[in-house]
């Protein structure tokens, strides 16, 4: 799972963009899912450490 884009000014009825390789579509649960459907992105923690240590938070 790879986010692509996230808050794009040209694309306000899409939060966000994600991109899927098909081994973890065909793995998950997130091939039954349709655009607009809710659903719960977690943050690598060392991800925010990073985030945190460049200013970024």
């Amino acid at each position: 799972l790879t986010v692509n884009q996230a808050g794009s000014k040209d694309l306000p009825e899409c939060p966000i963009e994600i991109n899927i390789i098909p081994h973890t579509l065909a793995q998950t649960t997130l091939g039954q899912l349709k655009a607009g459907d809710p659903v719960n992105l977690e943050v690598d923690l060392i991800a925010r450490y990073v985030a945190r240590m460049l200013g970024k938070e």
